[in-house]
């Protein structure tokens, strides 16, 4: 594992721009905010219930995902797989927290079906369905934040 004392390309950078938002969870699962901090990890925020919203101060350098907390399963935020903040915006009361939507992207058969199969059978009794050996190993291998996020790196370089 050399990229966990490395520094990754997708990280937060220093900044003096605060910028606010307001994390819009329009989905029917429970968001978990993700701020990926200054080495490129992930940190948990609180969760956001379906329908209800998180204010966040954050600044314009700090990448942010989102995943179903129960499943680990990716979310998007403004339709796309990380979100950038854009510029604070202010009026005569002070801040105004941007609205920004978290949503269920569009999945394929087969990982809805995964899903399915992961919410209701226990990891250890995989083997027992009656599924071909590419369906076992598709399901063990379960949503993993790191290597997302490291295949993430790839796409968006802000260093």
């Amino acid at each position: 594992m050399a990229w966990v004392t490395r520094r990754r390309p997708l990280r937060s950078l220093n900044s003096d721009e605060a910028t606010f938002v307001q994390f819009v969870n329009r989905s029917r699962r429970v968001a978990r905010p993700w701020w990926i901090n200054f080495e490129g990890f992930p940190q948990k925020y609180d969760d956001i219930p379906p329908g209800e919203s998180l204010l966040m101060c954050t600044f314009r350098t700090h990448p942010w995902v989102f995943r179903d907390a129960n499943t680990g399963d990716k979310l998007l935020i403004n339709k796309d797989e990380i979100y950038f903040p854009m510029s604070a915006q202010y009026d005569e009361d002070g801040p105004i927290y941007t609205p920004v939507s978290i949503i269920v992207p569009v999945y394929s058969l087969k990982d809805c079906c995964l899903q399915y199969i992961r919410k209701r059978v226990k990891s250890e009794d995989y083997t027992k369905l009656e599924l071909p050996k590419t369906l076992h190993t598709d399901l063990r291998n379960s949503p993993d934040l790191l290597r997302e996020i490291e295949n993430l790196s790839t796409k968006y370089r802000n260093s």
